[in-house]
């Protein structure tokens, strides 16, 4: 009986190592002042300044969603705000340079994968822009919240059936092993 005990606490503690094993790490990222993101310098692909960054839009979990970005702008008269989603620009500091700027004392400058020509056709940032990517991202988060339901249905599942497994085949060492003492 007490090796029945022993074979089932290992089952579970199996079990629970590959559960643990199974979750992904997150690495740690930089942290960026968005004060000081404000104004930063915007480059274009072959490194020539387009504009400068006029806002940071964040989702609902706090993360940059875009950056609204003053393009063709003259002695600050004209000009357009356009949108560039996560994904399509980079930041850098320009103290990655070596300079001895203190952390409160940043300089960005933000560097987009596109040409001149095609940040001209981003899109523009407006009521039509925000009202349709609000809609988007409240759907998207409808079908995350459904998928998610159903990913943990068929979870629990899936983790039953295996611990039923388990059980059982624990079950069966334990009876061989008694089988094998009273022999």
């Amino acid at each position: 009986m007490m090796r029945a005990r022993l074979i089932r606490a290992m089952g579970l503690s199996l079990v629970a190592g590959s559960m643990a094993i199974s979750l992904s790490a997150h690495a740690a990222q930089g942290l960026y002042s968005a004060d000081d993101l404000m104004d930063a310098d915007v480059y274009d692909s072959s490194g020539e300044e387009v504009g400068e960054v006029e806002n940071i839009l964040m989702d609902d979990n706090m993360s940059v969603h875009s950056l609204v970005i003053k393009t063709g702008d003259v002695l600050g008269m004209g000009g357009r705000d356009v949108v560039a989603e996560r994904g399509t620009f980079t930041l850098r500091s320009r103290t990655e340079d070596g300079g001895d700027d203190e952390f409160d004392d940043q300089d960005y400058e933000v560097h987009m994968e596109a040409t001149q020509d095609e940040i001209k056709t981003l899109p523009e940032y407006d009521e039509s822009w925000w009202n349709q990517t609000s809609d988007a991202l409240s759907q998207a988060w409808e079908n995350t919240k459904e998928t998610s339901r159903s990913a943990w249905e068929d979870t629990k599942q899936a983790t039953s059936s295996a611990w039923q497994n388990i059980k059982q085949g624990a079950e069966r060492m334990s009876d061989g092993a008694e089988d094998e003492v009273q022999n």
